[in-house]
């Protein structure tokens, strides 16, 4: 079975929506995967998809995207850091630089933010991030679990909103 129908099968079977499903089963291009996987990142967040295994074969690739699993993580000025399993590493903003940063399972991710950057971070299960906010840069954490720990210099601002809930609250349909 070829990868895009067995992540089509997987997605279903967690209750992925029809047009989703549809567009899965006839995406066979990695660089467009990676590109549904960060654009539908609150259902692969919120029902554990795709598995694992899942990650092997996007090696290489994922990493282009700032899709990381079970690694280190050097990212500077990423539109995306997405860290999965036991990543360790820094996600690093700068001058007018926006970003987006999800923390799931038991990663650990030290976040600069500097400059004038903006930087929106969710974290999950029993993540641990260390964010640090410098000059004018912005700082917006949705803490659904896990550890945060911030730092604000000079007029930097860190904001911490603690959700109500595990995960990301959507409609499948």
């Amino acid at each position: 079975m070829k990868l895009n129908k067995e992540l089509a099968a997987a997605a279903k079977a967690k209750g992925i929506c029809k047009e989703w499903y549809d567009r899965l089963q006839h995406t066979e291009d990695k660089h467009a995967l990676m590109q549904m996987f960060l654009k539908g990142i609150d259902f692969c967040i919120s029902e554990e998809y795709p598995a694992p295994r899942f990650f092997r074969p996007f090696d290489g690739i994922r990493q282009q995207y700032g899709i990381f699993r079970d690694e280190l993580i050097q990212a500077e000025n990423s539109k995306y850091v997405a860290a999965f399993g036991k990543c360790e590493g820094t996600a690093k903003y700068t001058d007018y630089e926006i970003g987006q940063v999800f923390v799931k399972h038991e990663s650990k991710l030290t976040i600069t933010a500097s400059g004038n950057s903006f930087v929106m971070v969710d974290v999950f299960d029993n993540a641990d991030i260390e964010i640090t906010a410098e000059n004018d840069a912005k700082v917006c954490v949705n803490k659904y679990g896990g550890n945060v720990t911030t730092s604000e210099h000079g007029n930097a601002v860190i904001k911490v909103i603690h959700k109500q809930s595990k995960t990301y609250q959507y409609g499948k349909g």
